[in-house]
């Protein structure tokens, strides 16, 4: 039977010098709800032990209950108490209610302290746990004016006096630095109570393969991506008849380029199986209405709505948005129309953005609060759009291979406004079918089909990545024929060789040779005597063309002024060392005495340093060439 504080009281008059105060007497103390009158109980009960010439023991007993108390809480306790609670938790010595987050603390004389966490609702729900980087994450529940809202920090959020302030005072939770130490404890006392409900979940904060899980149809990982993605993720999902888009889509197909965008859709989810780095494919016209945003939508179809701003983005954007969007789709397509737009944001051509964007890893980049963020790094396609190639005659070899660019010189869809409203209502389906197959399949015998494409496009006139490129688009092709398209058959390496580009396109040296061929052709008056009796030339000279009269077999050669070549180039984007090399192997420069490729020697009677290349032309049946049939001739 419960006896009241009087009763308590008149009980400490009675001991005797040996009997112990009773537990009962202290134990009062945490049954007292208001302050004042706590306090007043306890100086009472001092008073007493005072008559009784036992203040000390009192108080050192006291001291030992009261941590005896806390111990016992925190292994016991208190549960949460809050209306409309998700989860009730274990909260230990903390007393957690629609009143808010406080608990009992003592001084260093005994006195009771009420220390408030937080003046509302607050309590940890979830503990997501990333299965990229194990780092934790904490989802927290909080109520303030009239609804529950949520949000989702960093573990070490929750850990720390001051980030944990910085952070959530933000979004209106009332925590200040002078109660931040008792939310972080509090927090973590309710974490560390109940391992049981709050056991780990396993997160993702991107989307594709994680093992053989998919994001986003992947059951146990839950999804925790930054809202700025939302409009991506959000559009990943099924919606309308898979048969009405499969039907309208079956007619698309009919066009080589949309099955194409298809195929290289689809081989986004490919590239990290098949151990491939990722391609870039480009659809250009320099004339609108052709329907190459359309293809694209269509491609993107397979995963979900393709609407512009959610699956296909507009390319106003800039190169670190670009490298965050491709790390959060990690293996689904990266779609960008009218790639045009963001031409100002690059220098004079789009190599760099290629490179990066096919090394399939960003830079290292540093935290404003210290540090250096984790490495952003993806496994998907590029499906870009454009009024003009993406490459240039003067891109390097490097970004030239990892691209497959078509130029439509026809409609590619015949109604491209009804297309988009069927593709824009029906979509998404595909996109779950054919990942299941992918999981329940052997991804070994994939790789052993690429490898059979690959080897055999490596026979053919292009390069190692561009046969990588299409390869991954041939296998696509032929699982979407096989799963999805039945009634077609696949492609084969004679529907696509005609989009490869020759060795000789990629070759940097290649390309510059030619140019500078060109650039022999284009400006015949500057290699013109300047004192002869017929010229024309009246401004600068660069070399002259010495021809073999006795030889017309013998190709011409152009000795040209070393510092005009080179300033050519260099405007060029083409560096003369990185090339000469590969001239030189080719016999395109012809060495002096001494076995050097400069040759101080008199041009027309001026002495400086020039190259003599080899102009190389083939010859006609009768073997007659004239200057103009010499260097235009390499490009037939």
């Amino acid at each position: 039977m419960e006896r009241s504080k009087g009763e308590l009281l008149d009980g400490m008059d009675k001991l005797s010098p040996a009997e112990p105060f009773p537990d009962d007497v202290f134990y009062k103390i945490f049954e007292i709800e208001d302050n004042v009158e706590r306090t007043q109980y306890i100086e009472m009960m001092r008073m007493k032990a005072k008559l009784l010439k036992r203040a000390r023991e009192f108080n050192n007993v006291l001291q030992a209950f009261m941590i005896d108390y806390q111990q016992k809480m925190r292994a016991v306790g208190n549960v949460t108490h809050f209306t409309e609670q998700r989860i009730e938790l274990q909260c230990g010595p903390w007393r957690a209610d629609d009143l808010g987050v406080f608990m009992q603390k003592f001084d260093k004389n005994g006195m009771p302290l009420k220390v408030m966490a937080c003046s509302h609702p607050i309590l940890p729900v979830e503990i997501l746990k990333n299965v990229d980087t194990n780092e934790e994450r904490v989802r927290l529940d909080y109520y303030k004016y009239g609804v529950w809202s949520s949000v989702t920090v960093n573990r070490d959020i929750c850990a720390d006096n001051n980030s944990i302030v910085k952070v959530l005072s933000k979004i209106g939770v009332e925590v200040t630095s002078d109660n931040a130490k008792y939310l972080v404890r509090y927090i973590s006392d309710c974490i560390g109570m109940n391992p049981a409900k709050l056991e780990p979940k396993r997160s993702i904060n991107r989307l594709g393969w994680s093992g053989n899980d998919f994001m986003p149809y992947a059951e146990d990982i839950v999804y925790d991506g930054d809202k700025e993605y939302d409009a991506v993720f959000q559009n990943i999902k099924c919606g309308g008849s898979f048969q009405i888009w499969k039907e309208h889509c079956s007619i698309l197909r009919k066009n080589k380029i949309v099955r194409l965008a298809f195929a290289a859709s689809l081989g986004s989810v490919l590239i990290e199986i098949l151990r491939i780095l990722p391609f870039v494919f480009h659809i250009w016209s320099g004339e609108s209405g052709t329907g190459k945003t359309v293809a694209v939508m269509a491609g993107m179809s397979i995963w979900g709505n393709p609407k512009m701003g959610g699956l296909v983005k507009t390319m106003n954007t800039t190169k670190i948005g670009i490298m965050r969007s491709s790390a959060f789709l990690y293996s689904l397509p990266f779609a960008g129309d009218e790639l045009q737009t963001m031409k100002d944001r690059w220098t004079t051509n789009f190599d760099q953005m290629i490179y990066q964007i096919t090394e399939g890893i960003d830079r290292v980049r540093g935290r404003a609060s210290g540090g250096v963020e984790d490495t952003k790094t993806w496994h998907n396609s590029f499906l870009f759009t454009g009024e003009e190639p993406i490459t240039k005659t003067n891109s390097r070899g490097g970004s030239k291979n990892r691209v497959i660019e078509i130029e439509v010189e026809e409609n590619l869809i015949q109604d491209g406004n009804r297309t988009v409203s069927v593709l824009t209502e029906n979509y998404g389906h595909a996109g779950r079918n054919l990942v299941e197959y992918l999981q329940n399949m052997e991804h070994g015998s994939l790789r052993d089909e690429y490898k059979a494409y690959f080897e055999a496009m490596c026979k053919l006139d292009t390069t190692e990545k561009q046969a990588m490129a299409m390869s991954c688009i041939l296998v696509a092709d032929r699982i979407l024929a096989e799963q999805i398209f039945t009634d077609e058959v696949p492609l084969s390496i004679d529907d696509v060789k005609q989009y490869l580009k020759s060795a000789n396109e990629v070759d940097v040296a290649e390309r510059a040779y030619q140019m500078v061929l060109n650039w022999v052709a284009k400006n015949p008056v500057r290699f013109q005597n300047p004192n002869g009796p017929d010229t024309t030339n009246k401004g600068e000279v660069w070399g002259r063309i010495d021809i073999n009269e006795d030889r017309l077999d013998i190709p011409p050669v152009a000795v040209v002024n070393k510092d005009v070549l080179c300033e050519f180039l260099d405007k060029c984007g083409m560096d003369y060392a990185a090339v000469s090399k590969k001239w030189a192997s080719k016999n395109r420069l012809i060495r002096n005495s001494q076995g050097k490729y400069v040759h101080n020697t008199k041009v027309y009677g001026i002495k400086a340093n020039y190259l003599k290349i080899n102009m190389e032309p083939d010859t006609d049946e009768e073997g007659f060439m004239d200057l103009e049939e010499q260097i235009d001739l390499p490009f037939n």
